[in-house]
């Protein structure tokens, strides 16, 4: 390059960065445009999956009862060494904040927030209120102590001011560990409580377990309807297709009532059995772990079928009709040619059904009884009874996380096989 060339090349250099900001800034706008058309779509998504689910979590960490009521309380026992009781002025501090904490109505949120980790939590609370509410020397220190000790002797103990001392924030993991089945109650004196709770763990086994059951079994009678239907031509896999459908017509709880008909004492199929001689007494078919498996699989049969169908269909008929020709046996033939290309509609209605299992609630409700009932019936009954929305929600966030741990790598594997065949 020679002298009179440099200046070019100096002059070239930022004509060619313009180039590049331009190629770049088209390069955007055509992929903004080409996104364009999925905008409505992720704004229902936000709106109805990552908000919600982000309400929920916000709910299972939010823990901020104790401290809004009593925020100096907290304040003035983070000195505290939790040997002894605390200093008599914090007795008296909590004394004016439980007064004052009346006046706005937020005694009885406090009450149950702390009935929750404390036995006999929200009786202490409210005996409290009630009790300061006398006449006393109101500014003697000692005479606030004395009130609340004689309200109850819990005040007297270390266990109330533990709780009250650990909930100085806004947010804890207080639901999430009660939800995952770690012990949170304790006595007055700061021991671990024996009052009996629910047992989640047990509660979250046994929603995997019938989950799992009723996947398999959808599975395994839906997978020769799937392949009959696949195979049909015509009217055949219309009228066929048709049933598989009708389901979804039918109101699920209209579907639900009808297993109650059919199984109840005086119903369908006691009845048939009675008038046959088949059984002298009606057999305990209604509440039980097999009703609910049975109107669960009625009702998720559907879901597996149609992704085996979809696939099924895909798999050339000439590749089986080749196998047959070399001298394998139909079940043969099937089995090493045909099945191995269905696995992915097989994995993709197990992973649809076992994650639509996990949250079933009406029907384990209706026809199955107490030890049959699932993760979501509990959720349901702190949310809409209990109001315990803290729990509702951390159990709703176990829930979720744990069938995205499930389905996460099963749709993951799902899709990798699908693209292999393509």
């Amino acid at each position: 390059m020679t002298q009179n060339d440099i200046p070019a090349a100096k002059a070239a250099a930022p004509t060619e960065r313009v180039v590049r900001s331009s190629i770049r800034s088209d390069n955007h706008r055509r992929a903004a445009r080409a996104a364009l058309p999925t905008a409505p779509l992720l704004i229902f998504l936000l709106l109805f999956l990552v908000i919600p689910i982000g309400s929920i979590v916000h709910t299972a960490v939010s823990d901020g009862e104790i401290a809004r009521a009593l925020p100096l309380t907290t304040q003035a026992l983070q000195a505290w060494d939790g040997d002894d009781l605390p200093a008599t002025t914090t007795f008296m501090m909590l004394g004016q904040e439980l007064e004052a904490a009346g006046h706005v109505g937020s005694v009885r949120p406090l009450a149950r927030r702390v009935g929750y980790e404390l036995s006999r939590g929200a009786n202490i609370i409210l005996g409290a209120q009630r009790i300061l509410s006398e006449d006393f020397d109101r500014a003697d220190p000692q005479a606030w102590k004395a009130q609340l000790i004689k309200a109850d002797p819990a005040w007297g103990q270390s266990g109330v001011w533990s709780i009250i001392k650990h909930h100085h924030g806004r947010y804890s993991a207080f639901y999430l560990r009660w939800a995952t089945g770690f012990p949170v109650k304790i006595e007055a004196d700061g021991s671990l409580s024996q009052e009996s709770s629910y047992d989640f763990r047990s509660i979250y086994l046994r929603t995997i377990l019938i989950s799992l059951v009723v996947t398999g079994l959808t599975i395994v009678i839906g997978y020769p309807v799937a392949y009959v239907i696949s195979n049909a031509s015509g009217r055949t896999a219309a009228v066929l297709l048709f049933f598989i459908l009708l389901p979804f017509w039918t109101s699920l709880l209209v579907r639900t009532m009808s297993w109650i008909v059919f199984l109840q004492t005086n119903g369908v199929l006691n009845n048939t059995l009675a008038q046959t001689g088949l059984v002298s007494t009606p057999l305990p078919l209604l509440y039980t772990r097999m009703a609910t498996i049975i109107a669960m699989i009625q009702i998720q049969l559907p879901f597996t079928v149609l992704p085996m169908i979809s696939v099924m269909r895909a798999i050339p008929t000439n590749q089986v009709k080749a196998a047959r020709s070399l001298g394998a046996g139909p079940l043969r033939a099937h089995a090493t040619i045909f099945l191995p290309q269905a696995v992915p509609g097989i994995a993709a209605g197990g992973l649809l059904t076992f994650v639509l299992c996990l949250g079933f609630y009406l029907t384990p409700a209706l026809v199955g009884g107490p030890s049959d009932q699932m993760v979501s019936f509990f959720i349901a009954r702190f949310t809409n009874e209990d109001l315990n929305w803290g729990l509702a929600s951390a159990l709703s966030v176990v829930l979720i996380f744990g069938a995205g741990l499930v389905a996460l790598p099963l749709a993951r594997h799902v899709a990798r096989h699908s693209s292999d065949r393509i």
